[in-house]
């Protein structure tokens, strides 16, 4: 090593590694390495499978086509870019694309997406022990106070104290759990918490090509299932789309996503030109009935409720899901119990319109009751709007709403009248009237 690069740490390695190529590292770093392995853990898959995509993700994005020459300390900042933005679900191939329109709103109940994995589990343990060991997953049993897993070759230590249920157990009764079990033989977890969100739109290459659209769910997941979106503003988002071979009629309609695709959500309409970017507007875009049959309006809703209602197998109607338009003529932005609700909560205001009254004059049947469940509330700022300066405004009664929902029908005094469950809502701030106090209807709030 020459003088000068004694007193300079960087050529000073440079020349040291030039003059002693055996000694540069051939494997990565241990940190790096233990993150590989914890993902694979958490994932299910191979270690070697997740340490490939690592390798291709940080050439990828960070231009790294030799990780060999790197710096430690950034390979190992690196997993945290490449495995936090894929914590959830596999690293292999996402075929993510980009798809634009509205968000029309949420769904009400948060699901668990790994659910029917788990039952099949649990009765696979139950009917046929023999078919469970064959499947490579395992059975807990206790060992000197520590979990073990008994697999149909080996047994695996867990590291975990007896005096708590497994981390990844899944209960089959008593103080009995089995669990997934990868390939390299670590246990796994199948729970994936997911909430849709209602999606109008398309592919954006077809919607730039053709302007078609359709209604899509869109699979959030995990700590997405709280967070909020704008309702009824025109944005791109990346997902995953369904199979093109994809058969089952429910599964052709989710759009997969991953936690932390709320982050990614662009809220634009660049996507369009300039004279077409008014069209974008909900007062069109979830009205015209030439981009879609979705719009019903009010008067029409008993109608759409006898004409497109399905029944379970248990003989419950449901109606269709539906856009529309009406005006406030009542409304509470105070809560009320209800234990249908995931939170105990649920909200409500009446919508009418002039075709409406003109119908059924000024009895029961001149308003459409409105029930707004707690996510709905929370995730979409149902009483809300956007002034011109992007600020979120409360709205009064008076106020024109755009709303997207499922039509059903409500007793009362012995007939039956249309109602609403709402999932989402729009507020035309040129259309709203700014609440000035609480959601009561005393006229103050006009002023």
């Amino acid at each position: 090593m020459t003088e000068e690069n004694k007193m300079n740490p960087f050529m000073g390695m440079k020349e040291q590694q030039a003059m002693e190529p055996q000694l540069q590292v051939k494997e990565l770093p241990d940190e790096v390495r233990e993150r590989i392995k914890k993902h694979s853990e958490r994932t299910g898959e191979t270690y070697d499978d997740v340490k490939e995509y690592y390798l291709t993700s940080i050439k990828e994005i960070f231009s790294c086509d030799d990780w060999e020459v790197e710096d430690e300390d950034l390979l190992i900042d690196w997993t945290e870019s490449v495995f936090v933005q894929s914590r959830k679900g596999s690293t292999q191939g996402s075929n993510t694309s980009v798809w634009v329109g509205h968000f029309l709103g949420v769904d009400g109940k948060v699901g668990n997406r790994g659910e029917g994995l788990i039952n099949w589990l649990i009765r696979t343990f139950r009917e046929s022990p023999n078919d469970f060991f064959a499947t490579g997953n395992g059975h807990y049993e206790a060992k000197e106070g520590m979990w073990t897993i008994k697999t149909q070759d080996s047994v695996i230590d867990t590291g975990e104290s007896t005096e708590n249920p497994p981390s990844v157990g899944i209960n089959v009764g008593g103080n009995d759990y089995v669990a997934f079990v990868s390939k390299n033989g670590y246990a796994y977890s199948r729970d994936e918490m997911g909430r849709y969100s209602w999606f109008l739109g398309h592919n954006k290459d077809v919607f730039q090509e053709t302007g078609d659209m359709a209604l899509w769910r869109v699979d959030m997941k995990d700590d997405d299932t709280q967070r909020a979106i704008r309702v009824g503003e025109p944005c791109m988002i990346q997902v995953m789309p369904p199979k093109d071979d994809e058969t089952n009629d429910f599964r052709k309609t989710i759009l997969n996503t991953r936690e932390g695709f709320v982050d990614t959500i662009q809220y634009t309409n660049d996507f369009v030109d300039e004279d077409e970017k008014k069209l974008l507007k909900p007062s069109t875009f979830w009205v015209d009935s030439r981009f879609h049959d979705y719009f019903v309006p009010l008067e029409d809703f008993d109608d759409a409720f006898r004409t497109k209602k399905e029944v379970t197998a248990q003989g419950n109607a449901f109606g269709p899901l539906v856009t529309t338009k009406g005006r406030v003529v009542r409304m509470s932005t105070e809560s009320r119990e209800s234990e249908y609700d995931e939170d105990g909560r649920s909200y409500s205001f009446s919508i009418s319109s002039q075709a409406l009254q003109s119908n059924k004059g000024v009895g029961r049947g001149s308003e459409v009751f409105c029930n707004v469940g707690s996510a709905v509330h929370d995730l979409t700022n149902v009483f809300s709007f956007r002034d011109a300066d992007g600020e979120l405004m409360e709205y009064a009664e008076g106020t024109v709403l755009y709303l997207f929902g499922r039509v059903g029908m409500m007793q009362s005094n012995g007939e039956e009248y249309p109602k609403l469950k709402v999932m989402g809502v729009y507020a035309n701030p040129r259309l709203a009237r700014r609440r000035v106090g609480g959601g009561d209807t005393d006229t103050t709030q006009f002023r």
